[in-house]
């Protein structure tokens, strides 16, 4: 027997664990990213943009938000109580942007790996070089 609609929608799959961040000698709780967020991190980290340029013609630029401000969004994603509640909203990017970047490029990375992203991040930055 399968799984129904209602079944998979009521699925509670997103998994949390308590990680120490160096630096802060205490540990945080991340959660793993849901399919939309990790679809918005690699738009945001390595999507490119096509825009019209004066003379009319397409050209194809590197999107801007790609080349900064990905690891404290992707603290905002992924930090969360101990029941999986987010700690953040998206107007704390520009706060977190300003905490060790150690510790914030920590989680990040953490949680990519928790996400099971690491491969795809991998395998795109080659692509991109």
């Amino acid at each position: 027997m399968s799984l129904t609609r209602e079944q998979i929608l009521n699925i509670q799959d997103i998994e949390i664990k308590s990680i120490d961040v160096p630096g802060w000698n205490d540990s945080v709780y991340i959660r793993k990213l849901t399919r939309g967020q990790q679809d918005e991190y690699a738009k945001r980290r390595f999507a490119k943009t096509t825009i019209k340029n004066l003379g009319g013609q397409q050209q194809e630029v590197e999107n801007d938000i790609s080349l900064f401000g990905h690891d404290a969004w992707l603290v905002v994603q992924g930090c969360c109580d101990e029941e999986g509640k987010r700690l953040f909203t998206n107007s704390d990017v520009a706060k977190l942007n300003e905490k060790s970047g150690e510790a914030i490029g920590f989680i990040a990375l953490k949680i990519v790996e928790y996400s099971g992203m690491k491969e795809d991040v991998e395998e795109i930055e080659k692509l991109k070089n």
